[in-house]
């Protein structure tokens, strides 16, 4: 049916190369043949615009398909980067944590050393109450020791002359109580 319409647009171009009344040196078989080969012609002329318009579209498709590889590319590309940031920000953070946690421990330690020191000192302070009580322990020991010896000797001369003026006294009644008198 298509070769029909074809063939009846292509005919009334043919008929005026046709003039009446001359004889026709085409037969109907040339007109024919004519024809067909004007119907030919259309054919491979749309079958070549048919076969641009694929390779068109098929160059298109390959556009877009390169276009859209080029769109992931950059998508990946932007993605890795944004990666790459975050990874180089975590790392900064992680960093400044691990300082941080240092610092705290440095921290610590200097105050537990502060509170060893303190300890320390405590412990002398303490010490030297204990010497300073020791030695005011010992100073009365030693007072109550001389006293005691003080006191012994006195004791010892009031004794002795208690006894000497009793000998004196005995003697002097002995004298006394004597021949020469």
């Amino acid at each position: 049916m298509k070769h029909v319409v074809r063939a009846a647009l292509l005919l009334p171009l043919l008929l005026p190369a046709l003039a009446p009344g001359a004889v026709q040196a085409q037969s109907l078989t040339d007109q024919i043949d004519a024809v067909d080969a004007a119907q030919q012609r259309n054919d491979y002329q749309a079958m070549q615009a048919q076969a641009q318009a694929q390779a068109a579209a098929r160059a298109q498709a390959q556009a877009q398909a390169r276009a859209q590889a080029a769109r992931q590319a950059a998508q990946s590309r932007a993605a890795a980067e944004e990666r790459a940031r975050k990874d180089a920000r975590q790392a900064r953070d992680d960093a400044y944590e691990d300082k941080l946690r240092a610092l705290e421990l440095e921290d610590r330690s200097l105050d537990i050393q502060s509170k060893k020191t303190v300890v320390s000192r405590e412990n002398d302070m303490i010490d030297s109450k204990l010497n300073e009580q020791k030695a005011k322990t010992d100073l009365t020991q030693s007072e109550a020791d001389a006293n005691r010896a003080l006191s012994s000797g006195t004791k010892t001369m009031l004794e002795k002359e208690g006894n000497a003026a009793e000998l004196h006294g005995q003697a002097a009644v002995k004298k006394e109580s004597g021949w020469f008198h």
